[in-house]
């Protein structure tokens, strides 16, 4: 019924260059780049991942700007400076960093809210930063889901809407959201939301409408701290006729909707008294850490969040040591060498142009030939549960 616009994994895998440049440790509080220093990562040590796709500045003139039909160009003013406050202001409060992934470049070149056809308009560079983008946030979301089993994803906007509110989208239309509690509650639409994982795994059992509009949902939260929101306690739901924003891409692939344990929602910020000034962006991210904290205490964990990390540690995720290929470029074969095993563990093959070529089991083998017939060159995917975990350029040269 919802959404319509889950990623292909075909899509998902086309990751023009360079992700092996991602196969190294990543220390908490420091910034790691995509090509061309595009996309950032800040490296997380916390249950937190942040991510800002519509608040870039770079406008480089090598990239043309986007001309899809319905491509929308406008950028969501203040949200890359309100990402980077947030994350300062968790930090400041509990010495911890959340994972952090900004799209640096405007939204005319490349929208990392979307899907790659549309996102990047078919240019191979912004394409590159697209699967940068979420290069990032596969592995921020992995690392969450190893560490603490649970973990909350909030994607960043801002909007233009005439009322001045915050828009939590959890996935849900505007009608939905005016339904009773007892439909919200049904295990139907439980399963269009993003906090799937949490209805059934939060600290004091509380219901699906509960979570999204009671008096200890994020948008209650926030409304009790001076930011009017929907849904909350106050506003449950916006009324017939109001403009309303109820999630996008990123939400529908990082949440639990499609599964997981990690939980989110898309944060669409309005303008007046959060976006207008740098500060009014520091107040308001000031007041969203202590909420974002606040609410993590009640639903997940009963710990303070400075007892999840130590921030002198580096956070290990060494995707390269898993495997090597031999030879690469190769003519006629190549032979894949992995340090797992394990039917959790399978190996995909795509063409350049995102084609699924095989997908096979690792089983109990560490040592895969693979012929220039069933890959000529294009993409291996390494995947664990479902989760990738490398990915490996392969090219097919014979003299």
């Amino acid at each position: 019924m919802l959404f319509h616009f889950l990623r292909s994994m075909g899509t998902f895998c086309l990751l023009w260059y360079g992700i092996a440049a991602f196969a190294q440790p990543f220390s908490p509080g420091t910034s790691y780049f995509g090509n061309e220093q595009y996309i950032e990562y800040l490296a997380g040590n916390m249950p937190i991942i942040l991510s800002a796709p519509h608040g870039g500045l770079l406008n480089p003139s090598s990239l043309p700007d986007r001309s899809c039909s319905g491509c929308s160009t406008v950028n969501d003013f203040n949200t890359q400076e309100l990402a980077r406050a947030l994350a300062s202001s968790i930090h400041e409060q509990t010495g911890c960093w959340p994972h952090l992934v900004i799209n640096r470049l405007h939204r005319r070149k490349l929208d990392a809210n979307r899907d790659l056809e549309e996102a990047a308009d078919g240019h191979p560079v912004a394409g590159q930063a697209w699967a940068d983008f979420h290069a990032f946030l596969g592995i921020a979301k992995e690392q969450v889901s190893n560490q603490f089993g649970k973990g909350l994803y909030i994607d960043l906007h801002g909007h233009g809407h005439a009322v001045q509110r915050l828009e939590l989208g959890y996935l849900l239309y505007e009608e939905e959201l005016r339904l009773p509690d007892d439909t919200l509650n049904q295990s139907n639409y439980i399963g269009y939301s993003s906090i799937q994982h949490l209805v059934g795994n939060n600290l004091q059992g509380l219901s699906h409408a509960e979570l999204l509009r009671g008096n200890q949902s994020m948008g209650t939260l926030l409304a009790n701290r001076g930011y009017p929101a929907t849904p909350s306690l106050s506003d449950p739901a916006p009324a017939l006729g109001q403009a309303y924003f109820s999630g996008g891409y990123n939400t529908a692939t990082y949440s639990s909707y499609q599964g997981g344990v990690i939980d989110g929602f898309q944060l669409e910020c309005n303008r007046t008294g959060i976006r207008d000034s740098i500060t009014q962006v520091q107040r308001f991210a000031d007041t969203l850490a202590v909420s974002i904290l606040d609410y993590l205490g009640r639903h997940y964990f009963s710990e303070s969040m400075s007892s999840y990390c130590n921030s002198s540690v580096a956070t290990e995720f060494t995707p390269e040591d898993l495997w090597s290929i031999q030879p690469n470029p190769f003519c006629e074969e190549l032979t894949l060498k992995t340090d797992v095993i394990g039917k959790e563990w399978e190996l995909e093959g795509y063409s350049f142009t995102g084609q699924l070529l095989f997908q096979q089991s690792l089983g109990e083998t560490n040592l895969i030939r693979l012929s220039s017939s069933i890959l000529p060159g294009g993409w291996l995917v390494l995947r664990c549960k479902g989760e990738i975990r490398s990915v490996k350029t392969v090219i097919q040269k014979c003299e």
